[in-house]
């Protein structure tokens, strides 16, 4: 197939695509992602809720498979009526340990819990943030690292130009896309990813696709 070929399947292919123009120009920035898209072409985008929710839920994540921490969240939404820091903080840690959420992850939700009620922290004033600032700022929560607030960044927020350094799926995507002889490390990372600036959270999307 001709890259004129590619360009015109790439077009038809996304053409009801809500990212159908930064698909096109990442494919010409990189024929690995180009073959990427063809072969992916309903890749997901990883979604989570704004917010509270959302948070807890990358929290469970963490160092977790993702049916593991689904089946764990799942457990705590049953325990309240309504998933907010009030009723989180109403339940039980005996109660959270059962549904397999770990006693250092109780400690990091219930912080959370107690900075937005407190007023310390509001997701209004967070979301208008740029992304470094609302990196630094989510990182300054106890129990929330780089790859949480990245995560939230692109899954909660749908922020387009993500990149989660950090995250073991995308490293083994790359290193399998990218034909590496190991895992490539966060500086690796860094530096493959800078020619798909400012649409790194596509990439990241159909890299999980191509890993899962």
């Amino acid at each position: 197939m001709s890259k004129k070929q590619k360009n015109i399947s790439l077009s038809n292919l996304f053409k009801d695509h809500p990212n159908r123009k930064e698909i096109i120009y990442l494919s010409k920035k990189d024929k690995d992602l180009e073959f990427l898209f063809l072969k992916y072409p309903k890749f997901p985008s990883f979604k989570r809720p704004k917010g509270f929710e959302g948070l807890v839920r990358l929290i469970t994540e963490q160092q977790l498979s993702v049916a593991s921490a689904k089946a764990i969240f799942l457990r705590i939404k049953k325990l309240t009526p309504v998933f907010s820091p009030r009723q989180f903080l109403k339940i039980s840690n005996s109660n959270l340990k059962k549904t397999g959420l770990s006693g250092p992850k109780i400690n990091y939700c219930n912080i959370l819990a107690n900075e937005i009620l407190s007023g310390e922290l509001s997701f209004r004033s967070l979301h208008k943030l740029n992304d470094d600032e609302l990196k630094k700022r989510l990182c300054n929560i106890k129990g929330i690292g780089e790859w949480t607030a990245e995560c939230y960044m692109l899954a909660s927020l749908g922020r387009k130009d993500i990149w989660p350094v950090k995250d073991l799926g995308l490293q083994a995507a790359i290193k399998e896309i990218k034909n590496l002889d190991s895992r490539p490390d966060e500086k690796e990372m860094h530096n493959l990813a800078i020619s798909w600036k400012p649409y790194r959270s596509i990439v990241a999307n159909v890299l999980w696709a191509s890993h899962d």
